[in-house]
């Protein structure tokens, strides 16, 4: 393409008079028809995101304080609390029940779920059901469960990965007026165990035949509060169980148990709680975070108006991150239940869907069938964890290595123009217009790149977002010189889902964006802890849960007497300089129980330092931290290895920019060894103390390479893919004493 200028440029220079006129008119109509479309798309961007950019000032005249009862927080299962309710604005939606949006959608008829019905290998062909049927064996499942003992204000705990049954399971376990309790799919026995007598289960749903040994195993010794057992999915057979006080069946079974009537127990109150989802424990025992209807069913309707829901006729969401999660709670289960077939919002900022479909992926997604799900669907939206995009890029990355000659130039030259785009929209960056060559010049590289969206299967997704956990400016900029902006959305369990949030016409790669409408942002700065500008993350409004359940002492720590939620982690604003009054942008800065505390007594984040010298070293998969307690940092390096799909962990053989180190070094084991990784590592190490590191605290002074990267198999990440620290340096303590030497090793003995 950039052949095509030059050649315009060329005859506008030197042609003759005739094709100077041809060239001159074809380049004017065209910079004339991309300038009419930039004007459009601005006005357009602007208009849909200008209740999210609404001044401080207003965003807390929006929303209220504590609640009306003067209640900050309960932990009861019987505790009603409605909170954040104010006059005007998003925060003055009508409260809603998840039993209501259920029923208003029990007559309409467009496709809701989606499943494949023979899931092997590459071809997808899918079934679905409607919502009018999705409903009906909503109510079905319902009524079996209450027939089957659940009482108001006892649990379902579900077990399995994302499918139809698991939503049904879901809902009517609510319907039903008692509550949706998701369990990770790879916990072990004993965290099952753990959560089945916490959420006082009375019904277990288990998806084929290993989830149900794993319950099985779980309550050999005791039964608690469960009445019955059921199992869906292929590989289901019968229950071998020798435990006699429990009914165990099948799900058709289950489903046949339903009496004539609807299960549905009316009176739900929009304060009660509908929902646990049991944090993922990566500094102890998992608290069940108690999620209101209210907080659910309002903080969907706010997020789904930022993202721009509606802007395609058919909205389709692809399910595959672990349902247990809120993030997959508020897209998948609750996103198309709240605003399929209506209106959304008010006059002021609302949004109109009229199809809203989930499509759900193959339990193997996070190794590798994923790409094919998205290239079958072509969602509209999409959310990934930052694992997800760094794999993307990666494989990306490795096509176009191999790719040469003019494909090449064409595809280097169309990123370059991108990647310049995307820099100039930042809302930090100068305003500036590209000019008519400009805008010609990114026309042309928006369609180039329109097949690399096409090749991973996002060509027809108007929003991605990622969050979750951290994600590297460098990938972000990487997908935004493929024509794609990845949003960043902060959020967590205790506010329902999300709470801050960027937009394509208004970003900052490394920020979470501004409040979504209705939701106040403070931070709590702590002389002594926290660096000028920064304090803890702190949040106020509907979304806010009502506490964890049967736990006063960590609720007590969490939200305050003024309704404030205490995040536990740290950030500061970034304010953009394209318009003034526009709301400032979150940056999170690190999380106070991940605070390194060194010997010296220096706070330390590790969270920007990681980030900092894996953007310097593109061989590395993870970088660690290490210095709590200690006389300096050190730093733990994982390398980029072949995934394993059977194990669901990494063989020790280097993949992509690791193997360009040194030829003869194919393993991170014979890396550890190397020279050559050595100096590699070392020069990383030395560029970010000399140019990032603001004080001696903050430097790096050794490291080491580790054997195998990091995954939720060999116990380093949780279910999300969040990096366990502590068990990072358990398991590496062998490493670490010789780093440290033994004086040091009863830190981590």
């Amino acid at each position: 393409m950039s052949v095509v200028v030059s050649r315009c440029r060329e005859v506008l220079l030197k042609g003759e008079a005739g094709d100077r006129r041809r060239w001159g008119l074809a380049l004017v109509a065209g910079g004339a028809c991309c300038y009419v479309v930039y004007k459009r798309m601005t006005r357009k961007r602007k208009k849909a995101s200008s209740p999210l950019l609404m001044r401080e000032a207003k965003v807390s005249e929006v929303v209220g304080g504590p609640p009306p009862s003067g209640k900050a927080w309960t932990t009861v299962a019987e505790g009603d609390l409605e909170r954040g309710v104010s006059a005007e604005g998003p925060a003055a939606w009508a409260s809603e029940t998840v039993p209501f949006l259920v029923e208003r959608l029990g007559s309409n008829d467009t496709p809701a779920l989606a499943w494949e019905a023979s899931p092997d290998g590459d071809a997808v062909v899918y079934v679905s059901w409607t919502w009018r049927e999705y409903v009906a064996q909503v109510r079905r499942a319902a009524a079996s469960m209450t027939s089957l003992g659940l009482e108001p204000r006892t649990s379902c705990a579900i077990l399995g990965f994302n499918s139809k049954e698991w939503l049904v399971a879901d809902l009517a376990a609510i319907v039903a007026g008692g509550f949706a309790t998701g369990i990770y799919a790879t916990n072990g026995v004993e965290s099952v165990r753990y959560i089945v007598e916490h959420s006082r289960a009375a019904i277990v749903v288990v998806e084929g035949a290993k989830q149900a040994a794993k319950v099985e195993a779980a309550l050999a010794q005791e039964t608690f509060n469960v009445k019955s057992l059921v199992s869906y999915g292929p590989d289901t057979k019968p229950f071998s169980s020798k435990l006699l006080v429990v009914k165990c069946m099948l799900w058709d079974e289950f489903m046949a148990a339903s009496p004539k009537t609807n299960g549905s127990r009316s009176g739900a109150s929009p304060g009660e709680c509908c929902t646990l989802i049991y944090t993922s424990g990566t500094t102890g025992t998992p608290k069940a975070v108690m999620v209101s209807h209210d907080n659910i069913t309002w903080i969907v309707r706010s997020f789904a108006c930022v993202a721009g829901f509606g802007h395609a006729r058919h909205e389709k969401l692809i399910s595959y991150l672990p349902l247990s999660h809120i993030a997959a709670q508020t897209l998948d289960v609750y996103a198309n239940l709240a605003c399929a077939g209506r209106t959304v919002g008010d006059a002021t900022f609302g949004c109109t869907v009229e199809v809203a479909t989930v499509y759900f992926a193959r339990p193997d997604a996070l190794k590798g069938s994923l790409k094919l799900t998205l290239c079958a669907v072509r969602p509209t939206v999409f959310f990934g964890v930052p694992r997800v995009f760094e794999k993307f890029a990666e494989a990306l990355q490795a096509v176009g290595a191999r790719t040469t000659g003019l494909k090449k130039h064409v595809s280097t030259w169309a990123k370059s123009v991108a990647l310049a785009k995307y820099r100039r929209l930042r809302a930090d960056a100068p305003s500036q217009f590209p000019g008519i060559f400009g805008l010609l010049q990114e026309t042309l590289a928006a369609a180039v790149l329109k097949k690399v969206h096409a090749a991973i299967g996002l060509d027809r997704c108007h929003v991605v977002f990622t969050g979750a956990a951290p994600i590297a400016v460098a990938t972000l900029e990487y997908f935004g010189s493929l024509g794609l902006t990845v949003n960043e959305a902060f959020g967590m369990s205790e506010v329902a889902g999300p709470a801050a949030v960027t937009v394509d016409d208004y970003y900052v790669p490394g920020t979470c964006g501004v409040a979504c409408p209705g939701i106040e942002i403070k931070l709590d700065h702590l002389q002594g802890r926290d660096k000028p500008g920064e304090g803890e993350i702190c949040f106020r409004g509907r979304g806010v849960m009502l506490g964890y359940l049967r736990n006063d002492e960590k609720t007590r720590e969490t939200i305050d007497d003024d309704g404030w939620l205490h995040s536990g982690d740290t950030g500061t604003f970034v304010f953009p300089v394209k318009e003034e009054g526009k709301n400032p942008m979150l940056k999170i800065t690190g999380r106070i129980k991940e605070l390194l505390i060194t010997a010296g007594g220096e706070n330390v984040a590790p969270v920007p330092i990681e980030d900092a010298v894996k953007s310097l070293l593109p061989q590395a998969s993870t970088c660690v931290v290490v210095g709590d307690k200690l006389k300096f940092l050190s730093l733990l390096v994982t390398l980029k290895q072949r995934p394993n799909e059977a194990t669901g962990s990494f063989d020790d053989v280097l993949v992509g920019p690791a193997l360009d180190v040194d030829p003869l070094i194919t393993t991170a084991t014979q890396a550890a060894d190397s020279p050559a990784w050595t100096a590699l590592v070392q020069r990383a190490i030395d560029t970010y103390n000399d140019t990032v590191a603001v004080s001696a605290a903050q430097r790096i002074q050794k490291f080491a390479i580790l054997p195998l990267d990091f995954s939720q198999a060999t116990g380093e990440l949780t279910p999300t893919l969040k990096l366990k620290r502590t068990a990072v340096v358990d398991k590496y303590a062998h490493t670490l004493k010789k780093i440290y030497g033994a004086s040091a090793s009863a830190v981590w003995a």
